[in-house]
C-alpha cells in the first residue's frame, strides 16, 4: 500500500511539473458543451485543446467536454477523425462558454478509416478482404493480461477458449474453425510488423516419458493490452494470402501506441482483483462418504471401516471396537480453493511535436490465483518513437521487454488415476485423523499437491524493430523494417513423496529450457496515387527474409535424500534419469510478396496478391510454394441511386478466393533425426548411446489451403445500425499427418502429407446505436459464427466400422490415448471421412439391467455375461459379445455455432458495459465422471447420483450402476454431456469524476466483474474447453482440467 501512495505522490509531482512549465497568465475561466455532427449526433473522443499550450481533453461518450482555461483570449481546436477541424476563440466574459454547442462537418478528404493489413495500410472503402477490427477501449482492454483474452466475443470467426484459470494458463485461439488435423491451429501474430511467438509455444516436456504432467502456459504473454492501439484480424485469402504459408489459420495484427503532437501527456492505472472459484463439483459430504464406504466394503465381504453416530465419524477397531476420537470432516474444495488477490499498476507517457513523437510505458502485475501454490509476477516496459528525420526520411522504432516469474498448479495432467491434483480435490476421502499431521493425511492429497509439488518457471522476452520510410514523393516510397523477438524461459518441475510420482521415485525432478531468437527483414516498395479524382492505385512489392533459432534443454533426476530444497538442488539427485541435453533447430523463410488494389470511383476495387514462400524445412524439389488471391469489391452505396438515401449509409458487396500455406512442422522432419538413447545393461548401469528418433519423409510438402469468400458489410440510418455478413469455404489439402506404423518397424508414426478436410459457415456481425438523445447513450452488439469441418479424404485404407448399428466402410484414425493410466486410458476423438473432425468414439449405453433375469438375457461383455446392476451396452455388429467391435460415434465436439453480445449504456460521467460469450450445441466428453462416478471404491468421494441413485437389490428404476459394477474404466456416451452455455464474461462499471484541477484532466474509477456467472447444464467445472494439454487430437474432453475463476476488480484510471 505504501508503494502505492508513493507512486500515486511521483505520478502527481511529475504531472505538475510538466504543466508548471507551460502555465500562462491571464484570467482564469473554464467552458464546456458538446459537440456534435451535422445531424444533431453527439460525437464521443474529439479532441479539444489549447491552441497555444495544447492542453486539452476529449469528449466524453456523450460528446461532452469541459476544459479549465487562463487568458484574456484563448483559440479552442476542435478535430476529429473523418471531420474538418474547427477553431473557436473563447473570452473570459462570454456568457454562453458554460453552454457550447459544436458542430462539427465532414471531411471527404479524410472521412475514409485506415486498416492496418499485411505489409501496410488500406482505405476502409478499398477493403476487399474480410478484416475485423478492434480499436483500443478502456473498458475492453483494461481488464485484461493477455492480448487474446481482449478478442474473446468481440469478433466474427473468432473462437477464443480457455484451458485454465490459473495465472497464465493456456489460451487457445482458432479463426473459422481447424485447419489441420496434426499441425498447429493458431493464427499468425504480428506486432509491429515482427512475427512473434504463438499461444502454444512452450518449453519442451520437463520429463522423458512425454507432456502427461507439463500444463500449458500462453506463449503470448507479454503483449500488454494497455498499450494496444488497434488489432486487426484477417480472416479470409484476400486478407491472409500476403503471409503466404503462414496464413492458413489466420493472422492477428496488432499496432501497439504511439504519441501524438502535444505536450506531454501522463497516465497512471491501478487496479486490485480479488479471483474465487466460478464453480465446485458436488460430491458426497463427509458422512454420506462414510455411509457409502461402508456399504461397499460390505458387499466385497469385508467388515465397515467407519462408525457413525450423531453427524460424527469414528474409526472402526479390527476387532469390532470404537476409537474414541472423532475424525476431521473436511471439504477438500472448500479447504483447497481460495481467493486470489492480484495487483496491478501501470505508468505511461506520451507527447511530441511536429518532427517527434513518443509513448513510454511500464507495469507490474502481481497475480494470484485460487490455489496457493498458483501465482505470477510479472513487468513490461514499452518504448515508441516515431521521428521525421528529414522531411523525406521516417524512422519507427519500437522496442519492449518482458519478464515473468511464477509458480503454476498441477492442472491437465495426463494421469490416469485419481492421484493428480485436481483429481484429488474432487474425489479424496472428505476425512483423517485429529491427530494426523497434514503429510500424514494420504497419498496423494490435495495438500500433497500444495506442500510437496512445485511447477516452477521465469520468462524474459525482448523486442525491438525499426522502420525506416523514405518517401520519393506523396506518393511513392521505399520501407525497411528489421525486427528481432528473443525469448528465454527455464521450467522445473518437482515432484516429493507425499505424490504417487515422487513416492515412486523418492522425489522426482525435471528441468527444461528454451532459447529463442526470430528475426525479420522486409523490403518493400509501395505507392499509392489518386488520378483524376476517380482513379486510385494502391500497390506493394517486396522481399522478406526470416529465421529462427531455437534450443531446448531437458534434463532429469530421481531418488531424492533431502526433499525440502525441492527443485532449487537438482545436483541432488542420485539417479540420473536423463542427463543435460540440449537441442538446437534453425528455419529459415525467404519470401518475394506483391499486392495491387485499383478503385474507380470509390465505387469499384479489384485486389490481387501474390507471395512466393521459400522453406528451409523441405527438400528443394519441394522447397517453395506460391499463394495468390484475387478479389473485388463494390460499393453499391455509392451508386447514384442510393447516394442520396436517408436510409442506406453504406452498403457493400465483397468477394474473394485465394491460396494460402501451412508449414507448421518441426524442421529436420524430412531427415531422419538420431537422439540421446538410454537402457541399463546387465549389471544395471546405465549406458548413454545414440539411435533414430525419427523416420524421415524426404517427399514432405506444404499443407494448401483453398478458400472462397463472399461478404457483404452494410450500414443504415446514418451509421447507427451496421454489421457484415461473410460465406466462406476453405478447403485444406496434402494434409500433414503423422501415420501409425506396425511396432516391428521400431517407430510409431511416419509423418507425411495426405488427405484433405474442408470448412464451410457463415460470419456475421451486428452493431447499433439504440439510442442518443441528452445524457443518455445506448450501444449494443453482437456476433454469430456457424462453422462445420469435415473430414474430406485421409489417404488410408479403408475398414469396417458400425454407425447407428449400421456397417460402412470407412477410412478413419482414432486421437491420441487421453490417459496414461487406469481411467480413459484410450482415445476419445476419431477423424473419419464424411463426419465432423473429432467426434466422439465411443461405447452406446442402454440404461442399467434391473434385475437376474434381464442381466442373463443381455449381451456378454468381453465374454462375460452381465449381472444385475451393470451397465446395458447397445451391441452395434449384433455378434452376441461387447467388445472394440461395437466402438461407434457416441457424440460431436463440435458446436453449431458460438456468439458474443456486448450492451453499452451511458448516463453523463456513468459507463455501463456488458460482454455475453457462449456456445451452442457442442458436447463435452467429461471423463472426469469415470472416477467420480465409480462408486466401487471405498477410499474415495464421488458424485451423489453414484452412490444415492446405485443399484441395489430390489432395484426397479435405478439410474446408476452397482457399487461393485467392473465397466468403470469404459468410455461410453454415459459421460458425453451437453455443453451448451451462456456466459456473462465481464461486466465493467465506469464513472469520470469531474475534475477542476488544472493539472489534472481526468479521473476515472471503475468497478469489473469477469465470468460473473454462467448458465449451463455442464456438471463439470467450466463448459469452455479446447484441445486437450495442447494436442489438437483430443478435442473438448475433460481431464484433469483446472477450474475457471471468477475475478472483481476495483481500480483507477488518471490522465495528467
Amino acid at each position: 500500500m505504501m508503494k502505492c501512495n508513493k507512486i500515486l505522490f511521483l505520478i502527481s509531482l511529475l504531472a505538475f511539473s510538466f504543466n508548471s512549465l507551460f502555465a500562462q497568465s491571464g484570467e482564469t475561466f473554464t467552458v464546456e458543451g458538446v459537440v456534435i455532427d451535422e445531424s444533431g449526433i453527439t460525437l464521443p473522443g474529439v479532441n479539444v485543446y489549447n491552441k497555444e499550450t495544447k492542453v486539452g481533453a476529449k469528449t466524453d461518450f456523450m460528446g461532452k467536454f469541459k476544459l479549465n482555461l487562463e487568458g484574456d483570449e484563448v483559440t479552442l481546436v476542435f478535430s476529429y477523425i473523418g471531420m474538418k477541424t474547427k477553431r473557436l476563440v473563447v473570452y473570459p466574459t462570454d456568457i454562453n462558454n458554460n453552454d457550447l454547442s459544436i458542430t462539427l462537418k465532414e471531411d471527404m478528404e479524410m472521412l475514409d478509416e485506415i486498416v492496418v493489413v499485411g505489409y501496410g495500410s488500406q482505405n476502409a472503402s478499398d477493403m476487399t478482404g474480410s478484416v475485423s477490427q478492434l480499436k483500443e477501449s478502456e473498458d475492453i482492454t483494461r481488464q485484461y493480461t493477455n492480448v487474446d483474452e481482449v478478442l474473446q466475443g468481440r469478433m466474427a470467426g473468432v473462437q477464443v477458449t480457455s484451458n485454465s484459470g490459473q495465472p497464465g494458463g493456456g489460451v487457445s485461439v482458432k479463426i473459422r474453425g481447424v485447419n489441420s488435423l496434426r499441425g498447429n491451429n493458431e493464427p499468425l501474430y504480428i506486432v509491429d510488423g515482427i512475427v512473434i511467438s504463438s499461444a502454444g509455444e512452450d518449453t519442451n516436456s520437463a520429463f522423458s516419458d512425454g507432456n502427461e504432467d507439463q500444463g500449458v502456459q500462453n506463449g503470448l504473454a507479454g503483449i500488454n493490452p494497455r498499450d494496444i492501439e488497434t488489432i486487426e484480424v484477417l480472416k479470409d485469402a484476400s486478407a491472409t494470402a500476403i503471409y503466404g504459408s503462414r496464413g492458413a489459420n489466420g493472422v492477428v495484427l496488432i499496432t501497439t501506441k504511439k504519441g501524438a503532437k502535444g505536450k506531454a501527456k501522463i497516465n497512471a492505472y491501478v487496479s486490485t482483483e480479488v479471483a474465487t472459484i466460478s464453480n465446485k463439483i458436488d460430491v458426497l459430504n463427509s458422512v454420506e462418504f462414510a455411509q457409502m464406504s461402508n456399504e461397499v466394503r460390505l458387499r466385497k465381504g469385508f467388515v465397515p471401516t467407519y462408525h457413525i453416530e450423531n453427524g460424527q465419524i469414528y474409526n472402526l477397531n479390527s476387532n469390532g471396537s470404537i476409537n474414541p476420537e472423532a475424525l476431521v470432516q473436511v471439504n477438500w474444495q472448500d479447504e483447497i480453493y481460495q481467493p486470489g488477490v492480484s495487483t496491478t499498476a501501470q505508468l505511461s507517457a506520451s507527447g511530441g511535436s511536429d518532427k517527434s513523437k513518443y509513448y513510454i510505458s511500464g507495469s507490474f502485475n502481481d497475480l494470484n490465483g485460487i490455489v496457493q501454490n498458483s501465482n505470477m509476477k510479472t513487468g513490461d516496459l514499452r518504448m515508441n518513437f516515431q521521428t521525421n528525420v528529414t522531411d523525406k526520411l521516417k524512422l519507427d522504432t519500437r522496442m519492449s521487454m518482458f519478464y515473468s516469474s511464477g509458480q503454476f498448479a498441477q492442472g491437465g495432467s495426463k494421469g490416469g488415476s485419481s492421484r493428480s491434483f485436481t483429481k484429488s480435490v474432487v474425489n479424496f476421502q472428505p476425512i483423517y485423523g485429529q491427530e494426523d499431521d497434514i503429510s500424514d493425511i494420504g497419498l496423494g492429497s490435495p495438500v500433497a499437491f500444495i506442500q510437496d509439488y512445485e511447477d516452477l518457471s521465469n520468462e524474459l522476452k525482448l523486442f525491438a524493430s525499426v522502420n525506416a520510410t523514405y518517401s520519393f514523393n506523396k506518393n511513392f516510397k521505399y520501407q525497411l523494417r528489421a525486427g528481432t523477438n528473443y525469448r528465454t524461459k527455464n521450467r522445473s518441475i518437482w515432484y516429493g513423496r507425499e505424490t504417487q510420482k515422487g513416492s515412486q521415485t523418492n522425489g522426482a525432478l525435471g528441468i527444461s529450457g528454451m532459447d529463442r531468437t526470430s528475426y525479420v527483414i522486409d523490403n518493400l516498395l509501395m505507392f499509392n496515387k489518386k488520378f483524376n479524382k476517380k482513379h486510385r492505385v494502391d500497390a506493394v512489392v517486396g522481399f522478406v527474409v526470416d529465421g529462427v533459432v531455437t534450443t531446448q534443454t531437458n534434463s532429469e533426476s530421481e531418488n531424492f535424500p533431502v526433499h525440502n530444497l525441492k527443485s532449487r538442488a537438482p545436483q541432488l539427485g542420485q539417479t540420473i534419469v536423463r542427463p543435460y541435453t540440449s537441442l538446437q533447430s534453425e528455419e529459415f523463410l525467404l519470401s518475394g510478396l506483391g499486392r495491387f488494389s485499383y478503385t474507380y470511383d470509390n465505387r469499384y476495387t479489384l485486389t490481387g496478391t501474390m507471395r512466393a514462400d521459400g522453406s528451409s524445412k523441405f527438400r528443394e524439389e519441394n522447397q517453395f510454394g506460391y499463394f495468390p488471391s484475387a478479389a473485388a469489391a463494390w460499393h453499391i452505396s455509392e451508386e447514384s441511386f442510393l447516394t442520396s438515401s436517408d436510409v442506406v449509409s453504406n452498403l457493400k458487396l465483397r468477394a474473394s478466393w485465394g491460396l494460402t500455406g501451412n508449414q507448421a512442422i518441426n524442421p529436420y522432419q524430412t531427415m531422419t533425426n538420431f537422439g540421446v538413447v538410454y537402457y541399463t545393461d546387465a549389471n544395471n548401469n546405465q549406458i548413454i548411446g545414440a539411435g533414430p528418433n525419427n523416420l524421415g519423409n524426404e517427399f514432405l510438402k506444404w499443407e494448401t489451403t483453398q478458400q472462397t469468400n463472399v461478404g457483404v458489410d452494410f450500414g443504415f440510418l446514418q451509421g447507427k445500425l451496421y454489421g457484415s455478413v461473410d460465406v466462406f469455404y476453405k478447403r485444406t489439402d496434402d494434409l500433414l499427418q503423422a501415420i501409425q506404423l506396425p511396432p516391428s518397424t521400431g517407430f510409431s508414426s511416419y509423418l507425411t502429407n495426405r488427405g484433405s478436410i474442408e470448412n464451410k459457415g457463415i460470419d456475421f456481425m451486428l452493431e447499433a446505436v439504440a439510442y442518443d438523445k441528452k445524457d443518455w447513450n445506448i450501444t449494443l452488439g453482437g456476433n454469430i459464427s456457424i462453422v462445420r469441418t469435415n473430414v474430406l479424404d485421409l489417404g488410408i485404407p479403408e475398414a469396417p466400422v458400425y454407425i447407428n448399428g449400421e456397417r460402412q466402410m470407412s477410412s478413419y484414425y482414432l486421437g491420441n490415448n487421453v490417459s496414461s493410466g487406469t481411467y480413459f486410458k484410450q482415445p476419445a476423438n476419431i477423424f473419419m471421412v464424411g463426419q465432423q473432425v473429432g467426434m466422439f468414439w465411443g461405447y452406446k449405453t442402454d440404461g442399467i439391467y434391473q434385475s437376474s433375469e434381464e442381466a442373463a438375457q443381455g449381451t456378454k461383455v468381453n465374454g462375460n455375461q452381465p449381472q444385475a446392476g451393470d451397465i446395458r451396452f447397445v451391441d452395434q455388429n449384433g455378434d452376441g459379445n461387447i467388445d472394440q467391435n461395437d466402438l461407434t460415434i457416441i457424440g460431436n465436439p463440435n458446436p453449431w455455432f458460438t456468439f458474443g453480445f456486448n450492451a453499452k449504456v451511458s448516463y453523463k460521467n456513468l459507463t455501463i458495459s456488458a460482454l455475453f460469450t457462449g456456445a451452442v450445441g457442442q458436447e463435452i466428453a467429461n471423463g472426469n465422471l469415470l472416477i467420480e462416478n465409480d462408486a466401487a471404491q471405498n477410499n474415495k468421494n464421488v458424485r451423489p447420483d453414484a452412490y444415492f441413485n446405485a443399484w441395489r437389490e430390489g432395484s426397479t428404476n435405478a439410474s446408476a450402476p452397482r457399487l461393485d459394477h467392473p465397466d468403470a474404466t469404459l468410455f461410453t456416451d454415459r459421460i458425453i454431456e451437453r455443453g451448451d452455455y451462456l456466459r456473462l464474461s465481464n461486466l465493467t462499471i465506469g464513472y469520470d469524476i469531474p475534475v477542476q484541477s488544472r493539472h489534472l484532466e481526468r479521473l476515472n474509477l471503475f468497478f469489473a466483474a469477469r465470468n460473473l456467472f454462467t448458465i449451463t447444464n455442464y456438471s463439470g467445472y467450466d463448459p469452455e474447453l479446447t484441445t486437450f494439454m495442447g494436442d489438437g487430437t483430443i478435442m473438448n474432453v475433460d481431464w484433469n482440467s483446472f477450474p475457471n475463476a471468477r475475478s472483481f476488480s476495483l481500480g483507477a484510471n488518471i490522465t495528467f
